[in-house]
C-alpha cells in the first residue's frame, strides 16, 4: 500500500514506484485525498484507490488544528481497516499529511513500514513516522547526515531522454541555435519569479543574445509576456507545457525553485541551474536541498532577495562569456557528486528496498 497525493511531487513518485512495483507483479493499493486531482491518473492506470478526508494544515497554532486532528484520527482508523482488508506487506508514505495515518495504522498492526522523503531535510510526517518505526529512504542526501537509504526520487521515464536542444527551441517557438534560459517557478511563490525576470533581464539584455523560455501559468502568462516585450527580450512565455522533457531540452541553463521533485528532474537530466528558493517554504527545506545542489557543484544558490543584484552577472558568466560552455559542462558533470542513482535507476532502487522490506516478518 502506497500513501501519496496532495501535491504533484509527493503523487507521482508514489506512482512510478507503483508501476514499478506492479511490473514486478505486486497488487498496490493507493491511499490518497478525498478529490484529488491525481484519481483520473490512478484510474487509467489502474490502480485501486481508497480515499481519505484529510488535507494540510497551517504551521500556526490556530483552531484549525482541532479539525486537523478530528481527521487525522478518522484517516488513521479508516486506515486500520483497509489495511485489514487488503493485507498489504508493506506500507510505503511518500511524505506529506496522507503518511502520517497509513503509517500509524500499519505500526499499529504490526506491518512493515517506510517513508521516502524527497528533500534534504524530514517532512513533519514523515518525522513523526520515523518515530513509529519506519524505514527512511531519502530523495537527496540528507542535510544533517542522519541515517536512511538514498534511493533518489522517481520521475516520469519521458524524462529520462528529452532530446535535442534545437527541436525543443523551435517547438516552443524560439530560434533553434540561439543560447537558450528556461525559467519556472513552482506551485508556490511563483509569481514572484514571473514579475522580477523580466525587468532583471532587461538590465542583462545589453549582455548579448539570451532567449528566454518561460513557464509562467496561467494567471500570469498574459502580464508576464507583455513585460518581456517591454524589456525588449526575445521570449516564449507558456501558461504551461505538458511535455516538460521539451523544455528542459530547449535549455542551456535553468531557473528555478529548488522543490524536490524539479531537483530530481534537474538531476536525472544533469541541468546546469541557478536555484532561487522559495523563502518560506516549510522547515527552509528548499534552501537545504539547494544547498546540496551548490556545494556538490551542479547549480548555484541565489537568495530571492538578492536575485536582481546576482543575476545579470550570473547570466554573463554562464551563458555569454568565453568559458560559459566549459562552466556548464563542469556544472553538469558535477552531479556525480550528489550520488544519486541515473534516473533509469532510481525507480528500481526504491522497488528493491521497498520489496526486502516486505520479506520482514511484520
Amino acid at each position: 500500500m502506497i500513501a501519496a497525493g496532495g501535491t504533484g511531487g509527493h503523487f507521482y513518485p508514489g506512482l512510478t514506484l507503483a508501476q514499478t512495483l506492479k511490473e514486478r507483479g505486486w497488487q498496490v493499493l493507493f491511499l490518497t485525498r478525498r478529490g484529488d486531482p491525481s484519481l483520473p491518473t490512478l484510474e487509467t492506470s489502474a490502480i485501486p484507490y481508497v480515499e481519505l478526508d484529510l488535507g494540510g494544515f497551517s504551521r500556526k497554532p490556530s483552531l484549525e488544528w482541532l479539525g486537523f486532528i478530528r481527521k487525522a484520527a478518522a484517516s488513521t482508523n479508516l486506515a486500520v481497516r483497509v489495511l485489514r482488508d487488503f493485507g498489504p506487506r508493506v506500507v510505503v508514505g511518500m511524505g506529506g499529511y496522507l503518511t502520517f495515518p497509513a503509517i500509524a495504522a500499519a505500526a499499529r498492526l504490526g506491518v512493515p513500514r517506510a517513508v521516502h522523503d524527497s528533500n534534504a531535510v524530514l517532512g513533519l510526517a514523515n518525522r513523526a513516522s520515523v518515530l513509529l518505526g519506519a524505514e527512511l529512504f531519502w530523495g537527496l542526501p540528507p542535510a544533517d547526515g542522519s541515517g536512511g537509504t538514498v534511493t533518489g526520487t522517481p520521475i516520469r521515464p519521458a524524462l529520462w531522454h528529452p532530446g535535442e536542444p534545437g527541436p525543443a527551441r523551435a517547438k516552443l517557438g524560439l530560434s533553434p541555435a540561439a543560447t537558450t534560459l528556461l525559467v519556472f517557478g513552482g506551485s508556490q511563490g511563483a509569481r514572484t519569479l514571473n514579475l522580477s525576470l523580466p525587468r532583471i533581464l532587461k538590465s542583462a539584455t545589453a549582455l548579448g543574445p539570451i532567449q528566454v523560455a518561460h513557464l509562467a501559468g496561467r494567471k500570469d502568462a498574459v502580464e508576464v509576456r507583455s513585460a518581456y516585450a517591454q524589456a525588449g527580450a526575445a521570449a516564449a512565455v507558456l501558461e504551461y507545457v505538458e511535455d516538460m522533457e521539451t523544455a528542459y531540452a530547449a535549455a542551456d541553463l535553468v531557473l528555478c525553485r529548488a522543490g524536490a521533485s524539479t531537483l530530481a528532474e534537474l538531476a536525472a537530466l544533469r541541468k546546469p541551474a541557478v536555484l532561487v528558493p522559495y523563502p518560506h517554504a516549510s522547515g527552509r527545506h528548499q534552501t537545504h536541498n539547494a544547498l546540496s545542489f551548490a556545494a556538490a557543484g551542479a547549480a548555484v544558490l541565489v537568495e530571492e532577495k538578492d536575485l536582481a543584484e546576482r543575476l545579470p552577472g550570473l547570466l554573463k558568466d554562464l551563458l555569454l562569456s568565453g568559458p560559459a560552455g566549459e562552466i556548464l559542462s563542469r556544472m553538469s558533470a558535477s552531479y556525480i557528486k550528489l550520488g544519486l542513482p541515473r534516473p533509469e535507476e532510481t525507480a528500481r532502487a526504491l522497488a528493491d528496498a521497498v520489496e526486502k522490506l516486505s520479506e520482514k516478518d511484520p
